[in-house]
């Protein structure tokens, strides 16, 4: 039997599991050794799993690690912006989640790739 491509199971504790639309996530934010998944319109739901272990299974539906403590859909990613005064840079959410979280560096180059820029 396949199994449905365009659902995905968040952990929410060891023996419970919420069925998701991938494409409904807006940001992941690592909170220890969990994850805060911030899907539409504006819920939050909590996975068991670190942002490192979740990441490379959203990676086919958008997800792209920015930070060590986050990772962005690109489908939701409205701006890519140097910080203000900074040589840094950062990501701005389409509403309603309007949120701005930076881009380390290290991760920057993947940002890039994820919008097909070099």
């Amino acid at each position: 039997m396949k199994l449905p491509n365009d659902r995905l199971l968040l952990h929410l504790a060891r023996d419970r599991r919420r069925a998701i639309d991938p494409h409904d996530i807006y940001y992941l934010e690592a909170t220890g050794e969990t994850t805060l998944a911030r899907l539409r319109p504006a819920r939050r739901v909590r996975d068991v799993r670190a942002l490192g272990e979740l990441v490379p299974l959203l990676a086919p539906f958008g997800i792209v690690r920015v930070h060590r403590n986050h990772a962005v859909n690109v489908r939701h990613v409205l701006e890519v912006r140097r910080r203000r005064g900074e040589a840094d840079w950062e990501v701005k959410l389409e509403p309603p989640v309007n949120r701005i979280l930076p881009v380390s560096r290290m991760y920057l180059k993947k940002v890039w790739a994820a919008f097909g820029e070099t």
